[in-house]
């Protein structure tokens, strides 16, 4: 106990002296109460602070932090910006370390235009967040001029999803990000030209995000619109692309997708490959799907009589 009052007591201490840097608070118990750690540094492991899975309410000063259920930064991350948050809602509990994001000082900025929208994006022109970097508040219809480079290669996403698409004035191939932390832009690295907050007026309706594992169409042959699953996958896609698939593309790990919401109905699953086509159980039909295994047993395909 005494070690750990000390090692609080440091961290509280090492955060009071340095207002410069982003400085954040966990506490045990919702609206700032129980106890706490406080740190300006990365604390990559929380059962070294004895408050592993623990924290439940924050505040953050002087700049965002990244938090993630994993130690060293591993696993599901996040980024909250600066703020109070009496309940950390669906991390409450979760966090095993956290760390500042700090991006490199850097003369490349974007020119200032009109009033902003709430939330940002910053690009990098190097993968891991490396290079220049700019960051935009607002929907831009061409990079020329930013850097005057189209080539950003990874990507801080904070306050709100923006869509982010390969050709001028948002055409091209587009996907949703939402807020987070992407090391690499996938399919889209080195090849962006736009960029505007997703609900923007004209946007589309968010249909994923980077990295997506799987990817449904609504035509056969992997044709029509497309809408990205990433992470654990929807227990829901009411709204979204709820009855709409026709074919299918799994990219990683084995999926098991759904007739009803909650993964109810009709199920079946999934191995990494292409389905230009979907069972009769499934077409036009699915409602949820997610990833349940990053292998299986077996590699082959499943097949329908």
């Amino acid at each position: 106990m005494n070690r750990l009052i000390t090692h609080i007591g440091l961290c509280v201490a090492m955060f009071a002296g340095s207002t410069a840097m982003a400085g954040v608070t966990f506490y045990e118990s919702e609206n700032f109460g129980g106890r706490q750690i406080a740190g300006n540094e990365a604390m990559p492991n929380f059962r070294a602070l004895d408050f592993n899975d623990r924290a439940r309410s924050a505040i953050i000063e002087g700049g965002a932090w990244e938090v993630c259920v994993g130690t060293n930064f591993d696993n599901k991350c996040t980024v909250l910006d600066a703020g109070r948050y009496p309940s950390l809602g669906e991390w409450s509990r979760k966090i095993s370390s956290a760390r500042p994001v700090s991006p490199p000082q850097t003369n490349w900025q974007p020119p200032a235009t009109g009033s902003t929208l709430p939330g940002q994006v910053t690009f990098y022109e190097s993968d891991n967040f490396g290079g220049r970097h700019f960051a935009i508040q607002q929907p831009h219809g061409s990079f020329e001029g930013l850097g005057g480079r189209n080539s950003p290669q990874s990507a801080i996403v904070e306050g709100g999803a923006w869509e982010i698409c390969v050709d001028a004035d948002f055409h091209g191939d587009c996907r949703v990000f939402v807020p987070g932390r992407y090391p690499s832009l996938g399919g889209l690295a080195g090849r962006v030209s736009s960029a505007r907050p997703a609900g923007a007026p004209g946007s589309e309706q968010p249909r994923g995000w980077a990295g997506a594992s799987a990817t449904l169409y609504s035509g056969q042959n992997l044709t029509g619109r497309a809408f990205a699953l990433g992470g654990q996958g929807s227990g829901n896609l009411d709204g979204t692309f709820n009855d709409r698939a026709s074919s299918l593309r799994v990219e990683r790990g084995y999926w098991i997708f759904c007739s009803d919401a909650s993964f109810q109905g009709e199920c079946r699953t999934f191995g990494p490959g292409e389905y230009p086509r979907l069972p009769p159980e499934l077409d036009n039909r699915i409602s949820s799907g997610r990833r349940i295994s990053n292998n299986y047993p077996y590699t082959d395909q499943p097949s329908w009589r």
